[in-house]
């Protein structure tokens, strides 16, 4: 990081830091997969309550909304955090590790509930200086339950509208005390596909008298895998990948069908739907060539993650402000998917990374690794983020 130059509010910040770590690890301790956030919600609103704020429960099944209305009239901001953790086993090398088989917080979630309830607990403090209002948004299910959908249906960004919306994750490519931001795009749609190759079984010796579904699956494998390369512009992104191939009970029967699983991602709506249109023509053309049938079946899933610009340039204009312009980094968008993205369909906002990484500490493994872990002072440095981005917006004049 850059010199460091007196900064109140970070102190202020840094004095919850014991509090913001005990909630944190509280919370990978006793991890919850999505719209199973049971514990994890009563957590949540329980310290919502604590800190004087409307509190609402049961939104998406799990979520949690706590608003903090301003003594002045003004904008209204909300800041989302997701809550749920991931399938899998976390080995017991740390204090903090999870308690429960089978589910770790292996992305950063429980760091974001944290952080949110940080920037809660600190304006919650001070709400005479507060103009407008904040809602904090805690979601379940971002994991591929489509938990942010949910709650953008329920209402979540009404009742009082939301003007602007802000999230962040945390981001163990970067280090530890610098931000990335997306200038427009951030994250991919991220659909998903079924094609069943239907032929007609038979003695494996005797394929003359089969249609192979087999063969033509292979084909269609490598057929799919140059859409990407000659219809795609080179200057666009996008990304077909066949995770799974299912089909055949044994080395000497031509079965009667195979399944071939994937997912498809792009970062503009056209691209997702040409992708989407050319798999279709492709499997067509390849089911006739080699007499069989198919079937397509196609998932649309979360869109794509579209940062406002001006809200981008907000971001990065706040969080230079306290950790110095070298410090804010532009970041290429990423392939993945994220359901923050149904709540910038709706309104002006912005997505952002806290790095973590830290060498030093060992922390440099990648999200949904068993090994994945947080470098713990991104903690009361998100908290200082976000009360600059809200402050910025509110237009509240307290970190200046």
């Amino acid at each position: 990081m850059e010199a460091e130059v007196e900064n109140p509010l970070r102190q202020k910040i840094d004095e919850m830091k014991d509090w913001l770590v005990e909630i944190r690890r509280t919370i990978h301790m006793h991890p919850e997969l999505g719209f199973e956030e049971v514990e994890t919600s009563r957590l949540v609103s329980g310290w919502l309550e604590r800190f004087g704020l409307e509190v609402k429960t049961g939104i998406a099944r799990t979520g949690v909304v706590g608003l903090l209305r301003g003594k002045g009239s003004g904008q209204t901001v909300a800041i989302r955090a997701d809550m749920d953790a991931l399938p899998m086993d976390e080995p017991d090398r740390m204090p903090y590790a999870s308690k429960i088989r089978g589910k770790m917080h292996a992305c950063g979630h429980d760091a974001h509930v944290t952080i949110l309830l940080g920037v809660a607990k600190f304006f919650s403090s001070i709400p005479e200086r507060v103009k407008g209002n904040i809602k904090f948004v805690f979601q379940p299910a971002e994991e591929g339950g489509g938990g942010g959908r949910i709650m953008v249906e329920e209402g979540v960004l009404e009742n009082p509208r939301v003007d602007a919306a802000f999230a962040a994750h945390v981001y163990p490519l970067l280090p530890i005390g610098k931000v990335g931001i997306y200038e427009r795009e951030g994250l991919a749609s991220a659909d998903r596909f079924i094609i069943k190759v239907i032929g007609k079984g038979g003695h494996a010796a005797s394929p003359h008298l089969t249609r192979d579904p087999i063969m033509a699956a292979g084909h269609l494998i490598a057929q799919i895998h140059s859409i990407v390369s000659r219809n795609v512009d080179p200057l666009e992104s996008g990304v077909i990948t066949i995770g799974r191939v299912s089909g055949g009970t044994a080395f000497n029967i031509i079965p009667d069908e195979v399944e071939l699983w994937g997912t498809v991602r792009s970062l503009t709506p056209p691209i997702r739907e040409e992708l989407k249109s050319r798999i279709d023509q492709v499997a067509r053309g390849v089911a006739q060539s080699f007499g069989v049938d198919y079937r397509f079946n196609f998932e649309y899933g979360y869109p794509v993650l579209l940062n406002d610009p001006a809200m981008s340039k907000l971001v990065a204009s706040a969080c230079s402000e306290g950790i110095g312009q070298g410090n804010v980094e532009v970041v290429k968008p990423s392939m993945g998917g994220e359901d923050f993205a149904y709540f910038l369909e709706k309104v002006p906002g912005a997505f952002f990374r806290l790095g973590i990484r830290n060498e030093g500490k060992g922390i440099v493994h990648p999200y949904h690794s068993s090994l994945f872990d947080i470098d713990e002072e991104v903690l009361p440095f998100g908290v200082e983020m976000f009360v600059r981005i809200i402050d910025r917006f509110l237009g509240l004049e307290m970190t200046r």
